[in-house]
């Protein structure tokens, strides 16, 4: 049940108390309390209900949301992601995609894809030689390993859309990330393979696409969050989500 609706039925609760107690409340004073002023400090206590509960419902949402990720923070932050976000923010983790061309398949099963690590650009980054082994501890990912990676993603878009987590929240936890993967040239292709037979699909079907949901989010409030149309950003937000592509 959402936070608005909770507010609307307590509004409403508190309108029907008042107009079933009117007679409680106001006949011992009915000169003071007659006609438009009634009606005045009715509206004026049913405002002040929805004030309170909407503030009590805000402070259980945030606790919520911090819960999620909090949660979310620990599962992400493990040895393996870290190393994987490394290699991408070094670009040293490469697609390559094998065409039936390169390697002979047998029993009709289509060559699958994998990620390379490049000793090349590791060694341009001039890390320490120590760092550089433990990046290097695996030579190649199976998609699988990256499906693992990218699926935190697709989980923070999925409860960020869905309103379960804040997205101010999600924003300064994950938005680095978040933007940096997505910007890499490799991780893009390898989605590209992901969605290379869903020309005609509808985008919240594709894959990943609750990852480029929720980076195209962060994207645009990095454009606007310091100026002064952010209030019609969030509010255009609420209602939709921003204009994403199968193309990428």
């Amino acid at each position: 049940m959402s936070r608005i609706f909770i507010v609307f039925i307590m509004f409403g609760v508190g309108v029907i108390l008042l107009i079933l107690c009117k007679s409680i409340f106001f006949n011992s004073y009915a000169s003071y309390y007659s006609g438009v002023v009634g009606s005045v400090l009715a509206a004026f206590f049913a405002a002040f209900l929805v004030w309170v509960a909407w503030e009590e419902l805000g402070k259980i949402s945030k606790t919520s949301s911090a819960d999620f990720i909090h949660r979310l923070n620990k599962d992400f932050f493990t040895d393996e992601t870290r190393i994987l976000v490394s290699l991408i923010d070094c670009g040293a983790l490469e697609f390559r995609n094998l065409d039936n061309d390169e390697i002979e398949s047998s029993d009709d099963i289509e060559p699958r894809p994998y990620f390379k690590v490049s000793q090349d650009r590791l060694g341009k980054t001039k890390l320490p030689d120590e760092i550089i082994q433990h990046f290097s501890g695996k030579e190649y990912y199976s998609t699988w390993e990256v499906d693992d990676f990218l699926g935190h993603f697709e989980d923070i878009g999925m409860l960020e859309q869905r309103k379960i987590v804040d997205f101010q929240m999600v924003y300064d936890a994950f938005s680095w990330y978040l933007e940096t993967i997505w910007n890499d040239d490799n991780i893009k292709e390898y989605i590209r393979y992901c969605r290379k037979d869903e020309k005609a699909t509808r985008i919240d079907s594709a894959f990943y696409n609750q990852f480029q949901y929720i980076t195209i989010k962060c994207l645009e409030y990095d454009a606007i969050h310091h100026g002064p149309c952010m209030w019609w950003w969030k509010l255009k937000r609420r209602f939709c989500g921003p204009k994403i592509d199968l193309e990428i």
